[in-house]
């Protein structure tokens, strides 16, 4: 890198203060450095975007993975540069996909490293990784548009406005071609939606929203015909080099139109490298080896042949890929000696008396000065000349790369006055220019909590909609609440009927107990592989999720409810407006515990037949311990009784109902002792006795609370900690 001169004659607190386009205007990318000057100058600015990211070089080399003590990588080295698309090819099980998992850093090396502009991959560079994934893991009853909106306002940062997001929405749609689809829903297996190449860019466009400069895409043309795969690469490679992209992408079998739109390959073979470099330079490899590719045949074709071979064959190509690197033209970055060489620390310095030779004529920092293991060190003074005394006083340090061609200064750093403190760490320089560590230097939530709960909220509260309050739970609920009335159509008040008053009580907490379980049930596993997806991406927080699904959903959880309710209880004898909104408020309540217990249930179990075998134990236990299918339980079991959540809401209705409605009369054969001493109408405690009721309303309504906070907090520690995306 080439440092204005103007850098060294300004204090610490000075430099802070610029603009960064300043900053940057002082450090620039050297002119006679051949690999920064392959990489195309900026990416071009998504319209209402802050800065375009910096392009990105990849290194990674020597990566070898094994798992269950099987080796899937070894030794696998290669370079892509920005404005490069990488194509890594090669047979079903040579490792593609676990090579891309290496460089986002999701699966654990057990050798090699990987580097993003020469600093190591850490966790802040995780989460600037753009990973579109084989599968197309979408909400499917959203459009496209709905979709990408949702993904703008989430992962665009909060500096920008909702118009300058919805700019960058218009802008991804028209680069993908995507303008005429962008009304129709993602669909599925059982709604028909886009089509597999509209799903694939759709998949694209939701991660080129936050302009990352490294896309890795893992079979992005799997399932796609001849023309959809090759109009999706065409986008990607006009993508790569318009916007200065560092663009890598399994493929299995490309064209030989897709297959020459490639830059680099990297040919793997039960998981080492078969051959890497350009792709014009893959057919004179082979010839030299003695394979002749044969003239109008697809090389694509040839060479996954040949690397299907036999063992023979096969060991003699790794070979050959060995040999290669031996070569003068082989990439400097992946020879052992070129990191090993650059200096990266700067330890117990000494700083020189200042003078006008630390500064070429030209004004561009030069070999000369203070070397400290290879790091230049000057001293500067802002706004005095070197023989004034100083107000005050910035030590810095140019660390110089002696393994490259050209011996450049690839890294500023300024100190403190306290001598002997470490400038550079051992992993984390880059070659890169001032200005970049201010963004790079932690990671930092893209939105805030607020409004990530709010769009998150809006996206659940739509998403969840068509599934929750479809036509044919709508004719359910108005058929059963009809139903139930009619059943129970105006019962007297009188002992002869309390079976009834009570079985109308029992069936309405118990249906909407597995109505609420079971549809919370079946609705989680698709949707925690979206949720997973966009966590591994740094979408949202968990919390903002989970606080979010909690109240998006709840007008949709009591929706059902309360409709058969306002259908049923009348039919069956509406007595007063305080006993019909306390009968519902606590049905309700019963609906959303039962709601929470199945959305815990989902998230532990992995095994949906599992989690369906759990629930039906659990529910069946709940109905048998309630208190009106069994009312002499043995005391021994009379325990799980208080672990039944239907128990509770069903004594607090009879609880409302006999107190505060109409009394029930005395049967002339009746069976409550307190009838016997001339009573007319039986006490509401008898009723409750034969219940087998122990708790007042206030006791049972605050277990319902409890159970609701329990599994709801339970279900948060399981997906916080058990249940985390790798």
């Amino acid at each position: 890198m080439i440092i204005s001169k103007d850098l060294f004659l300004l204090g610490d607190q000075d430099y802070l203060r610029l603009p960064k386009d300043e900053k940057r205007a002082m450090v620039r990318p050297a002119a006679n450095n051949p690999r920064l000057e392959s990489a195309p100058s900026a990416a071009i600015q998504l319209p209402g975007a802050e800065a375009p990211p910096r392009p990105l070089e990849l290194v990674f080399c020597g990566l070898s993975v094994c798992v269950a003590r099987r080796p899937v990588l070894r030794d696998v080295s290669g370079v892509v540069r920005p404005g490069e698309l990488l194509a890594v090819m090669g047979p079903s099980g040579c490792g593609k996909t676990t090579l891309l998992n290496c460089l986002s850093g999701r699966t654990k090396l057990d050798a090699g490293w990987v580097r993003l502009n020469r600093e190591r991959l850490s966790k802040r560079w995780k989460r600037r990784i753009c990973y579109v994934l084989q599968q197309d893991i979408f909400f499917p009853d959203l459009t496209l548009r709905q979709t990408l909106e949702y993904a703008a306002r989430l992962r665009l940062p909060d500096t920008l406005s909702h118009a300058q997001k919805m700019q960058c929405v218009d802008h991804i749609i028209d680069v993908l071609d995507l303008t005429a689809c962008q009304d129709t829903i993602i669909g599925d297996y059982m709604k028909r939606g886009l089509s597999g190449g509209e799903k694939k860019r759709a998949n694209i466009a939701c991660e080129l929203l936050t302009n990352p400069s490294l896309m890795l895409l893992d079979e992005p043309t799997s399932g796609l015909d001849s023309h959809s795969a090759y109009s999706l690469m065409r986008c990607l490679k006009r993508y790569a080099e318009k916007e200065g992209k560092t663009v890598v992408v399994t493929v299995h079998q490309p064209s030989s139109q897709i297959f020459h739109m490639f830059n680099k390959l990297l040919l793997l073979c039960n998981g080492q490298t078969a051959y890497f470099g350009e792709v014009s330079k893959v057919v004179d490899f082979f010839n030299n080896i003695g394979l002749t590719v044969i003239p109008q045949y697809n090389p694509a074709d040839f060479i996954l042949e040949q690397v299907k071979g036999s063992e023979e064959m096969k060991e003699k190509i790794i070979a050959a890929s060995k040999d290669a690197r031996r070569l003068p033209d082989y990439p400097q970055e992946l020879l052992p000696e070129y990191y090993s060489n650059s200096v990266n620390v700067c330890d117990k310095y000494t700083m020189p008396k200042y003078d006008d030779s630390h500064l070429p004529a030209n004004g561009n920092v030069g070999t000369s000065g203070c070397h400290c293991q290879g790091g230049s060190w000057t001293e500067a003074r802002n706004g005095h000349s070197p023989h004034s005394s100083p107000s005050k006083t910035v030590k810095m340090c140019a660390v110089m790369e002696t393994g490259a061609q050209n011996s450049v200064y690839s890294t500023i750093v300024t100190v403190g006055n306290d001598e002997g403190k470490l400038c550079l760490d051992n992993q984390s320089y880059a070659s890169s220019s001032v200005s970049s560590s201010d963004d790079d230097m932690s990671w930092h939530w893209p939105t805030s909590f607020w409004t990530q709960f709010k769009v998150l909220s809006q996206r659940n509260f739509q998403e969840a909609r068509p599934r929750m309050l479809s036509k044919l739970n709508w004719v359910q609920t108005v058929a059963l609440g009809v139903m139930a009335g009619l059943l129970w159509f105006q019962l007297e008040r009188k002992e002869e009927a309390l079976h009834d008053i009570q079985g109308w009580m029992f069936f309405s907490t118990t249906y909407w107990m597995l109505f609420a379980h079971f549809g919370a049930l079946s609705s989680f596993p698709p949707e925690r592989e979206v949720i997973n997806k966009e966590r591994l991406s740094g979408a949202y927080r968990l919390s903002a999720y989970y606080l979010a699904k909690m109240v998006g959903e709840l007008p949709l959880t009591i929706t059902l409810p309360a409709v058969y309710h306002l259908i049923s209880y009348p039919m069956l004898g509406f007595h007063s407006a305080a006993v019909f909104l306390t009968l519902l408020g606590f049905l309700l309540l019963n609906t959303v515990v039962a709601q929470s217990v199945g959305f815990f249930i989902g998230a532990s179990c992995m095994d949906m037949q599992v989690s369906i075998t759990i629930s039906a134990l659990y529910t069946l236990a709940t109905q048998l311990f309630g208190g009106y299918l069994a009312t002499n339980i043995s005391p021994w079991l009379r325990w799980m009784q208080y672990l039944s959540m239907v128990h509770y809401a069903y004594q607090n209705m009879q609880i409302v109902e006999f107190s505060d409605g109409a009394p029930i009369e005395c049967a002339v054969q009746t069976k409550f002792d307190a009838c016997t001493n001339g009573t007319k109408h039986i006490p509401v405690q008898a009723i409750l006795d034969a219940q087998g009721a122990s708790l007042p309303l206030w006791a049972n309504t605050l277990v319902l609370l409890l159970f609701l906070f329990l599994f709801r907090v339970l279900g948060y520690v399981v997906l916080r900690y058990f249940r985390r995306p790798k």
